[in-house]
């Protein structure tokens, strides 16, 4: 099944769970697994070992495990990984920098079945230190991981052309409920604290925070190619797009100079958006329709090992 059919299937459950606006839901109405995970990443075991020997005796390899325990799959080439901490010469490394050859499949939800992600490998090659020393030394080894990620929120808005009128019996939702709920999909970067109020007799204001809940940090999307170093002046941006599936109505964020979709800046990991709905085309009375809320960006982590280089005894 194509991941647009299966988004759409989605947003079916999201309008057949969300009746009553904005009243809070529990996570099994959602139509996403949840969570702020990603992409998980560990040394292989034995890859590198904790022991080497020295001037060339010892072959050894040097192996990154991939786990997408998130609901976005990485595309091929998208993620990167680079090695520190160790000489690429005296190691005999071919490079210090891999991307992966494969896709990495996220996790998926269908119905309560719930598929897991994929687990990949990501090999630097073979390695032995060539050089002749005359004692052991202990360094560390160090992999940075960048890799492009998304993270998909759904809300159930409730709406009117008069979004001021007085309540009638024919209206299914309140258009000026305290909040309202939010579902995303499994990833670092999360849109929360979504509320909606009326500001005039024919526009809805909407109010959200995209937060970084992970232990790592967000880049712009596209900052890493090759190596995962630098960019310093990408990090902490995230792309923002709101759009209506069913294309009911259009939103304008003043964060997003007054467009529907652009890049923010998390200041201290969260970023408050505050966007604007015009009804005036809308239906007189009150309907219920979804907005969805796409987060485009790059993530950055690092696991650490240590490796004991001997001193082989002639």
């Amino acid at each position: 099944m194509k991941r647009g059919f299966i988004f759409l299937a989605l947003v079916a459950l999201v309008l057949a769970g969300c009746q009553g606006g904005g009243s809070q839901q529990s996570k099994n109405d959602s139509p996403f697994i949840g969570g702020t995970q990603a992409v998980d990443v560990a040394f292989f075991e034995n890859e590198p070992p904790t022991h080497v020997l020295d001037n060339g005796q010892e072959t050894f390899f040097i192996t990154l495990l991939l786990k997408n325990s998130g609901e976005f799959t990485v595309p091929k080439n998208s993620l990167i990984a680079s090695l520190s901490g160790i000489p690429q010469a005296s190691f005999n490394l071919r490079s210090l920098n891999v991307v992966n050859a494969r896709e990495i499949m996220g996790a998926s939800k269908e119905l309560d079945l719930v598929q897991p992600g994929s687990e990949e490998s990501l090999e630097f090659g073979e390695a032995k230190y060539t050089i002749d020393i005359p004692a052991s030394f202990t360094t560390q080894i160090r992999a940075d991981i960048c890799y492009t990620y998304q993270t998909k929120a759904v809300a159930n808005l409730c709406l009117k052309k008069n979004v001021v009128a007085r309540k009638s019996v024919n209206d299914v939702c309140d258009v000026n409920a305290p909040s309202v709920a939010l579902h995303n999909s499994a990833g670092p970067l999360q849109a929360t604290d979504l509320r909606q109020t009326s500001v005039g007799a024919s526009r809805v204001k909407l109010s959200f925070k995209v937060k970084n809940m992970g232990t790592g940090v967000v880049y712009e999307p596209n900052a890493f190619t090759n190596v995962c170093a630098g960019q310093d002046n990408l990090k902490d941006m995230v792309k923002v797009t709101l759009t209506s599936p069913e294309r009911a109505f259009t939103v304008e964020c003043s964060q997003l100079n007054n467009q529907n979709s652009g890049v923010i800046r998390l200041v201290n990991k969260e970023k408050d958006i505050t966007c604007t709905i015009d009804t005036t085309s809308l239906q007189d009375v009150t309907f219920q329709n979804l907005v969805l809320v796409q987060l485009d960006y790059m993530y950055r982590t690092a696991v650490v090992t240590q490796l004991t280089v001997d001193n082989a005894v002639a």
